[in-house]
């Protein structure tokens, strides 16, 4: 049976590299399902940075890259898209192309999981999907399964509600045993888990990250992240080059 653990921030990524473990990194507000769009809208490539600057300097180096990202949640200005998964589901001539990510958190703990076995990037819109590829590679791998709930860098565990819902999400359709994960999170039989739609859209919508999103007009964006199984797309580290980790979309995925 697959050993599943859950970790939340830095933490996260750090038991990940340690444990040689398949890490999914949950950025559920809004990286991971934007990442997840991009490539169920035709992406065929991206390249995720952590810094605005390392964005710009691979886009002079392949000008023909779509920019995508945010800094305070809001789109840096001159990119092409946001970090908006509603925005990449209305946009036209995305297949086949290649993009360049960067986020506040989720690139950033992307990057630092680069000593696990494989990265994959999940949340609650793909989840079955997320939970089938990590399964997967766990067994062939015989290495663990680690869920990071990123959180929002550098403001503590509290910024992580909606992630460790998406987490627990994804938890619940690895058949493995969970061995590891903070005391402060419920156990998925829990009342207060949130299992059902509902739920997930008052905890994405009441966290602190989902106010602050709602605050800057995007409720769009907090009510899509809080659906389950829209998209099938699962995407996958599949090399580091300097300062950039190189997404795919991982081919076994459902």
């Amino acid at each position: 049976m697959v050993e599943v653990h859950i970790g939340v921030g830095e933490q996260g990524s750090e038991l990940a590299n340690e444990l040689k473990a398949i890490a999914i990194i949950v950025d559920a507000l809004r990286a991971s399902a934007t990442l997840a769009t991009l490539f169920e809208r035709g992406v065929r490539e991206v390249w995720v940075v952590s810094e605005v600057e390392q964005a710009w300097e691979l886009k002079r180096q392949m000008p023909d890259a779509l920019l995508v990202g945010e800094r305070n949640s809001l789109k840096v200005e001159g990119f092409d898209f946001s970090n908006s998964p509603t925005e990449i589901l209305q946009a036209q001539g995305l297949e086949g192309r290649r993009a360049i990510f960067t986020s506040t958190t989720g690139a950033k703990r992307i990057l630092a999981c680069k000593n696990a076995t494989a990265i994959l990037v999940g949340t609650t819109v793909n989840a079955s999907a997320v939970a089938k590829s990590a399964e997967t590679l766990a067994e062939q791998n015989r290495c663990p399964i680690v869920i990071v709930a990123s959180g929002v860098y550098g403001r503590g565990e509290e910024w992580a509600s909606e992630d460790i819902a998406a987490a627990w999400t994804i938890a619940e359709r690895i058949s493995g045993q969970i061995v590891r994960a903070p005391l402060q999170l419920p156990s998925p039989s829990s009342s207060v888990t949130p299992t059902s739609l509902s739920d997930l859209e008052r905890v994405f919508a009441e966290s602190l990250h989902g106010q602050e999103l709602i605050a800057l007009g995007l409720q769009a964006d907090v009510n899509w992240c809080a659906q389950v199984d829209k998209v099938l797309s699962v995407p996958k580290v599949t090399d580091f080059r300097d300062f950039a980790a190189i997404l795919h979309r991982y081919s076994d995925s459902p």
